[in-house]
């Protein structure tokens, strides 16, 4: 069934997430600018699992934690590699061409400059993270999406050799960098010092009106937003009455009118 000459370009081109999604047999609803669905390869996660922003072009998946084009939809879905996937959506729409894939980008890694020593400056540090690290490979998330959530790869510092996360308040100003575990090193979430975690919601600062997607983990917050789904926020801590305050402040504050928790 796979087309051993298919260009990816032209398939994405030709063939919108949205009608892939068709071909693949979802069943979507709308849901403002986006459509739900329940995900047929994951059964978990309810009938609102899965998210398709037509205007990105993408999709996420909560219950699998994945996301991407409507090639990677179609090889979620059907459990097949991103080659074959990208055959059947050309056999099926009618598309032929070349093999391209466009996975693997060279991308030049943002110059480095030195710290400065008498205060923190998170400009600063965020230039000097490479979110082009091998170490970061395997958790799916675009050089681009690192790059504007200001986070990457530590080589120096107290959060050496993990995921340096910056950490805003609600209002976009920096509170310092988190340093997310990669190995699976305790504790899993370190903080500068001075920086009460409980009191912080990741995202929050990007947080708006309409339904907002709680997950579990910053790391979701980030690969959510690499799949076109930008209302997503995260504990830092686990569920207290305190961070669950925290939170119905934040609703109360942007306008949300519901939240849905993965």
């Amino acid at each position: 069934m796979s087309a051993p000459f298919v260009d990816f370009q032209e398939v994405k081109s030709r063939a919108s997430v949205e009608k892939v999604a068709q071909f693949l047999g979802l069943q979507l609803k709308s849901a403002g600018k986006q459509f739900r669905s329940a995900c047929s390869a994951c059964n978990q996660g309810g009938d609102r699992a899965l998210v398709l922003t037509p205007e990105k072009g993408l999709f996420y998946c909560f219950s699998a934690k994945t996301g991407g084009d409507c090639i990677a939809l179609a090889s979620h879905i059907k459990g097949v590699s991103q080659k074959d996937a990208a055959g059947l959506i050309a056999e099926h729409f009618g598309i032929s061409g070349t093999v391209q894939s466009t996975v693997n980008r060279t991308v030049q890694s943002p110059p480095k400059q030195p710290a400065q020593r008498h205060s923190f400056d998170p400009e600063q540090y965020a230039q000097r993270l490479d979110p082009t690290a091998e170490p970061l490979g395997h958790l799916n998330l675009s050089v681009a999406t690192l790059t504007e959530w200001k986070s990457g790869y530590a080589n120096h510092g107290t959060h050496r050799g993990r995921l340096a996360l910056r950490l805003d308040d609600r209002h976009g100003k920096c509170v310092g960098y988190l340093g997310y575990a990669l190995k699976g090193e305790q504790p899993k979430i370190t903080a500068p010092n001075g920086v009460n975690v409980a009191e912080h919601i990741f995202g929050a600062h990007r947080a708006k009106a309409g339904t907002l997607y709680l997950v579990r983990d910053p790391l979701q917050v980030l690969q959510a937003y690499d799949s076109g789904v930008e209302n997503v926020v995260s504990f830092l801590t686990d569920i207290t009455p305190a961070s669950l305050t925290i939170l119905t402040s934040l609703m109360d504050t942007i306008g949300c009118d519901s939240v849905e928790l993965f």
